[in-house]
């Protein structure tokens, strides 16, 4: 496999886990208590290099393809979600336009 060829099959492993990355992320009470007690866009990477910090449903998946995908909490976000709710930005590292957003209720850690 060459390199290009390497670049587009990393692509598609990240599209087909970001959404499952967002979700468990968005349920880990260690990731939820950091990223509420976060200032908003600051960036936070979940990484293979972190293993022990990964939710263990997308961890080896992570690890075995070496992801990184960084996630923040924002203010103003493109898609729809309820009053109230805290929302997180998820995006991988090497191709951020790939990004996905989660609605989070403060109230719940």
């Amino acid at each position: 496999m060459n390199c290009r060829q390497r670049k587009k099959y990393k692509k598609k492993i990240y599209q087909a886990i970001i959404e499952d990355v967002a979700l468990e992320i968005s349920l880990s009470a260690l990731w939820r208590k950091r990223l509420f007690d976060a200032q908003y866009e600051e960036e936070f990477i979940i990484s293979y290099s972190n293993p022990d910090e990964l939710p263990k449903y997308v961890k080896n998946e992570i690890v075995d393809y070496k992801l990184e995908f960084g996630v923040v909490k924002i203010k103003n976000c493109p898609e729809y979600f309820d009053e109230g709710l805290v929302i997180f930005k998820f995006y991988p590292l090497e191709y951020p336009k790939l990004k996905r957003f989660s609605g989070n209720n403060p109230n719940v850690i």
